[in-house]
């Protein structure tokens, strides 16, 4: 009878101790969960990082640099970073996924376009920290971060109005074909010239895209429709190679200041060369993938943020552009 009721009772200590494991865990498992919201969050984990492929420039710098600042931070791939690049939507909707079952504290986003949004829901839905880098998706995110294009467009209207003494014939670039990046960066810099620098003549050309060709066809038209022009606005560096190229190349020496856009080590090499005309540009440079990526360690060590980041460009010319030379970088 003794021995029964030993039994008995050993039993249930045995299962009072399962219980009391079970609720353990649980609670453990609820902690885990909360720490790897979009709301807090400690200690490291692994960022994940969602790249449209390198297939211009730009993006190819904004892999080069992703690489460059996890090995800055001492990431080590597949257990403190993963950087997954994609074709099309379809194939960052698949690499979102990827990068969710992975179990990624944080995905930085690169969105190929607003259609991504869809998928980029999931990772707020899984509770994982989502900063979306330059092209904002629909829809909610923990951080946002990117260049400002109507910054370089007053930051250039200031350097120019400044450089030519409130006087003179000024040629703005659009590109209608690459959307709100142009309207956003011509329509900044047509203001601030109308507000501060009125005696100042703007007449418009256009370009049919972000390079160098496009660059080189739109100014050999203007060269020939305008005699005589002070400066000209480029809104993007690839077609500032093809404008200089053009002015050079038609002998024309009433040119003398050409901007940019961006930070192409392709026209920095002009910046840093090129005697006859003044040559400079604002950066939206792809390093500042790096800014996301950081952000992204910030958010999940717990440090305070903005949810929203935009970064002012910075004025290269002859001046400073040695500070800015990247040999390796392939933008």
């Amino acid at each position: 009878m003794k021995k029964r009721i030993l039994a008995a009772l050993l039993t249930v200590s045995m299962v009072a101790a399962l219980c009391a494991g079970c609720g353990s865990s649980n609670n453990s498992s609820d902690n885990s969960s909360d720490a790897g919201s979009t709301t807090e969050s400690s200690g490291d984990g692994l960022i994940g990082i969602a790249l449209p492929s390198a297939d211009h420039g730009w993006m190819a710098g904004c892999v080069y640099y992703a690489q460059q600042k996890v090995e800055e931070l001492g990431l080590e791939e597949g257990t403190g970073y993963k950087l997954l690049t994609s074709e099309n939507v379809n194939d960052q909707a698949n690499d979102i996924d990827e990068l969710i079952n992975m179990g990624c504290s944080t995905i930085v986003l690169l969105p190929h376009n607003d259609e991504v949004s869809v998928a980029a829901q999931k990772i707020i839905d899984s509770d994982i920290n989502l900063v979306v880098f330059d092209r904002k998706v629909t829809g909610d995110y923990t951080a946002y971060l990117a260049g400002d294009n109507a910054g370089i467009g007053v930051s250039a209207a200031q350097y120019l109005g400044e450089a030519l003494g409130g006087k003179g014939t000024i040629a703005v670039m659009s590109a209608p074909s690459v959307g709100s990046v142009s309207v956003e960066r011509t329509e900044a810099f047509e203001e601030e010239m109308s507000a501060n620098y009125p005696d100042i003549e703007l007449v418009e050309v256009t370009a049919d895209a972000f390079t160098q060709e496009a660059g080189l066809a739109m100014a050999t038209d203007m060269l020939v429709a305008y005699s005589e022009i002070d400066a000209v606005y480029s809104i993007d560096d690839e077609p500032s190679l093809g404008i200089l190229q053009a002015i050079k190349e038609a002998g024309r020496t009433d040119i003398k200041y050409i901007s940019g856009g961006g930070g192409a080590q392709s026209w920095y090499e002009k910046i840093a060369s090129e005697t006859d005309i003044n040559c400079f540009t604002e950066t939206y440079s792809p390093s500042m993938i790096g800014d996301a990526i950081q952000l992204a360690l910030d958010i999940q060590q717990g440090k305070d943020y903005e949810k929203d980041t935009i970064l002012d460009p910075e004025t290269v010319d002859a001046t400073n552009v040695e500070d800015y030379i990247d040999a390796n970088s392939p933008y």
